[in-house]
């Protein structure tokens, strides 16, 4: 009687295993065909700040207009967050920060042009807008708004992608603003 029960419980629990195997590759294959592509927003860099929070804010700002010194903007298109902008932007904030400097040059001499092209970004870089001393994304994005200069980089109607870091330690930013190629 023993090996009867061993048998049907061999067999059901192989019968079960199989089908709990294929429910989960169907569950998996579901899931894969659920996700969504990537489109733009990254999730592996860690760029100590809110992204989310840095679009809505710009973002805001460019759908509205704005007055950047005493230049009248109209509203322009939303921005979209690109990884290769925001490496270049985190990469220059803690280099800033390691090094000890603040400027728009690079400690080897580099433009934000070569550092947006060094980070693989396919497409024409715009403009760059760099901060220090601001501890959240919404002071962050106030002060550069209300700067002529930082605020025509934001209202730039060429800009269609944006990159924004702030440095591992410290509060250094970069904003980096680029056009993806078509």
């Amino acid at each position: 009687m023993d090996r009867y029960y061993w048998f049907i419980f061999a067999f059901i629990s192989l019968f079960f295993n199989d089908m709990l195997k294929k429910a989960a590759s169907v569950l998996l294959i579901v899931l894969l065909l659920s996700c969504k592509k990537n489109d733009g927003v990254i999730s592996s860099l860690n760029v100590n700040l809110d992204v989310e929070s840095v679009l809505s804010l710009v973002n805001k700002h460019r759908l509205a207009g704005a007055t950047c010194g005493g230049d009248r903007f109209s509203a322009t298109s939303a921005l979209q967050w690109d990884g290769a902008l925001a490496k270049a932007a985190l990469s220059h904030s803690n280099d800033m920060q390691l090094n000890g400097y603040f400027s728009h040059t690079g400690r080897n001499g580099s433009d934000f042009s070569e550092r947006v092209n060094d980070a693989g970004f396919e497409g024409s870089p715009v403009g760059e807008n760099i901060a220090s001393g601001y501890f959240s994304e919404a002071d962050v994005i106030a002060a550069w708004v209300k700067s002529e200069g930082h605020c025509r980089n934001i209202m730039n109607g060429n800009a269609s992608h944006i990159g924004v870091a702030r440095s591992n330690k410290e509060a250094l930013w970069t904003m980096v603003l680029g056009r993806k190629s078509e």
